[in-house]
C-alpha cells in the first residue's frame, strides 16, 4: 500500500522544528530515521497531514566527549548516524 497524501517541511534547526510543530494541526509526525514511521505510513496506520523532517537539522548531529574528575561523558545527538 501506499501512504496517504502529506505535506512535509524540512527543518533546518531545533527552533525551526518546533516552530513547524507549534504552527501545524496535532496530526503532524516528526521524521527522523523513519524505520518506525514508514512502515506505519504504508500500512495506512499512520495519517499525518504534516510530516517535520529532522534529517537537516545539524544540531542533532553531533558526538562530544567530556571529562569531569576523571569520569568521562559521550554524548550522541539525536540524529546522528553511527
Amino acid at each position: 500500500m501506499k501512504p496517504v497524501a502529506f505535506e512535509l517541511e524540512r527543518a533546518g534547526t531545533v527552533d525551526e522544528a518546533l516552530a513547524l510543530l507549534a504552527g501545524t494541526s496535532s496530526d503532524a509526525k516528526v521524521l527522523a530515521g523513519g524505520q518506525s514511521l514508514m512502515p506505519l505510513l504504508n500500512f495506512r496506520l499512520a495519517r499525518p497531514e504534516v510530516l517535520v523532517d529532522l534529517n537537516p537539522v545539524s544540531e542533532l548531529q553531533y558526538v562530544s566527549r567530556t571529562s569531569s574528575g576523571g569520569n568521562g561523558e559521550l554524548r550522541v545527538g539525536a540524529m546522528t548516524r553511527l
